[in-house]
């Protein structure tokens, strides 16, 4: 915070037709220490003084030739908005329409004339003490949103990138797949699997291992045609997308591309050396995750004994289940062919099951169970969720409401529901959750929401309105798979979020990866600091939970507490942990 010292070497301009009062005012300011008092008589040079320097204090007489004080306060307004200096009329007339109309157009106080010294030296002192309190804090509020924006982009980054290769990971890739397709332009995948690097981690470690993959990562980089791209995407597989290439040019590429692969690398008196099978596809306006798809299906099997090959018709097998399933999609509700699985919720500091997650499962009387991650997205793109997450909501509470009333559950227990963008942007939603929540007898504050990044960015002038009217109801907002999506505070700090999930791809190296680690702290911190409860997602060993509780984590789920159970299961489970 400024001291008051500072305010004698502020900048202040006297105006004033007669030349007396500018110069009474002045000396009398001189004498009391200030050190910058500037005069003007003539108020049509207001203007171009302020342009060239702008006053922390502006001392304005109102009845003036050739333009009055109102018309030098236009002027001012017109030129700098909100930056226009602050202003003290000098009057020799205060009557209640000058005061009212002075005060509409921003003047902070009145100097009557003629002047009393003590309250003249008092009122700038005060005017000047206020406006450089409120300068200090908005410069104060303008550093702290750079910072924030540039952590912003720090998190982004890392969140795109491999921290051991520097290259960009599974969600970079996907970023600059969906440009492309967005842009129509025709784009290449090599999907490559690597071989061998199991048996390096084995024998020589994981910095060895590191070193290699360091390596290969500045090999391929070199050898990718202008524009190309190879990234991680996943533990032993790398992904390289190449804009604008035919398909001769891509299978020519992935010849070079496992050339580099099996040249030895020699480091550390150790020769090492790898392999690849690589799976190659193309297309023009191809889904990010379609074109993937493709590439990875056309990955020869070990025992093929080829280590490339293109998509092909015969591929597309897969497609035609994937067709039969859209197709019975629509009816699996009303055949009584979904069900629910319900996942902990457990507050790692305790140990004890907080809540579940509902999660929706589908079973084909043909086909078998069906995995979400196929039949969601068709559901999301068909429009078919809204019927879907209706039955989820409905069969969720139902179920609350039961063990509620049976004693099973206590007071505190939650469900959390996830909801789709195309739920949550369509108009009554809020209407249906507190219809069922008022039929079946279950509080709001028992039932969370969850909503993807993805779905909020959809319309997020819609989905905030929608979510603050589900807070208003009582009921708990939760930001699923954070990280994943468009990140940034920005939105965050608009919306009742109450509760940030962080995706399991955070998890991976939260172990083995210093920077890895530091990424999930300072997002654990960043969420208190929204006065966010953390959810960890995808937790799969008892070490990353003691890690994530040390950061001040309060939940978690995953495999090492509990898989998704139907409810016969789940409320075993809930003994247990009770």
């Amino acid at each position: 915070m400024p001291s008051d010292s500072t305010l004698y070497h502020k900048r202040l301009l006297v105006v004033d037709d007669h030349p007396v009062n500018v110069e009474l005012l002045q000396d009398l300011l001189e004498d009391h220490g200030y050190r910058q008092v500037a005069g003007l008589t003539d108020p049509r040079e207001v203007l171009a003084h302020c342009q060239a320097q702008v006053p922390d204090l502006l001392l304005l007489d109102i009845r003036m030739p050739h333009m009055d004080g109102y018309a030098v306060l236009e002027a001012l307004q017109q030129a700098f908005a909100m930056e226009a200096p602050p202003t003290i009329v000098l009057t020799a007339q205060v009557d209640d329409d000058t005061r009212r109309q002075a005060l509409a157009m921003g003047v902070r106080d009145f100097l009557t004339k003629p002047f009393d010294h003590e309250e003249v030296l008092a009122r700038i002192h005060n005017a000047l003490r206020d406006q450089s309190h409120y300068q200090w804090r908005r410069d104060q509020a303008a550093m702290l949103e750079r910072l924030v924006a540039q952590r912003t982009r720090e998190l982004e980054r890392l969140s795109c990138t491999d921290p051991v290769t520097n290259l960009p990971n599974r969600r970079g890739l996907t970023a600059t797949l969906g440009e492309w397709q967005r842009d129509g332009v025709v784009v290449g995948a090599l999907f490559i699997v690597l071989q061998g690097i199991d048996a390096i981690m084995r024998y020589h470690g994981h910095r060895m291992t590191e070193v290699l993959l360091s390596e290969m990562a500045r090999r391929l980089k070199a050898a990718l045609p202008d524009q190309g791209v190879v990234g991680i995407w996943g533990s032993h597989e790398l992904l390289l997308i190449q804009p604008r290439a035919s398909m001769a040019e891509l299978e020519h590429l992935a010849t070079r591309v496992r050339g580099e692969l099996k040249r030895p690398l020699a480091t550390s008196g150790v020769r090492l050396q790898i392999d690849g099978r690589i799976g190659v596809a193309g297309g023009v306006s191809l889904e990010p995750e379609r074109l993937v798809h493709m590439a990875a299906l056309a990955v020869p099997h070990a025992r093929e004994g080829v280590a490339i090959q293109v998509h092909s018709p015969a591929l597309e097998a897969s497609e035609q289940r994937r067709m039969q399933l859209r197709q019975a999609l629509p009816q699996a509700v009303q055949r009584g062919e979904t069900s629910l699985h319900y996942q902990a919720k457990v507050a790692l500091a305790s140990g004890r099951t907080c809540g579940a997650e509902v999660l929706v499962r589908w079973t084909h009387p043909a086909l078998g169970r069906v995995s979400p991650a196929e039949f969601i997205p068709m559901a999301e793109a068909s429009g078919d969720i809204l019927a879907l997450g209706a039955w989820v909501l409905e069969a969720a509470l139902a179920t609350l409401s039961r063990w509620r009333r049976e004693g099973l559950v206590d007071e505190a227990f939650s469900l959390a529901v996830n909801v789709s963008a195309h739920q949550l942007c369509r108009p009554g939603f809020v209407a249906e959750v507190h219809e069922a929540l008022a039929r079946y007898d279950v509080p709001p504050s028992a039932l969370e929401v969850e909503v993807t990044e993805s779905a909020v960015m959809t319309d997020l002038e819609v989905a905030t309105l929608q979510l603050q009217q589900l807070a208003d109801l009582g009921v708990s907002i939760a930001i699923d798979d954070f990280g994943t999506g468009h990140s940034s505070l920005a939105y965050l700090r608009r919306m009742p979020v109450d509760t940030i999930k962080i995706d399991r791809s955070f998890l991976t190296h939260l172990l083995d990866d210093a920077q890895s680690h530091r990424l999930v702290e300072s997002v654990v911190a960043m969420a208190h600091g929204l006065d966010c409860r953390v959810v960890a997602e995808g937790i799969e060993a008892p070490a990353q939970a003691a890690s994530l509780a040390a950061m001040g984590c309060e939940m978690g789920q995953g495999f090492w507490f509990a898989r998704p159970q139907p409810v016969e299961s789940f409320l075993p489970l809930l003994e247990e942990y009770r």
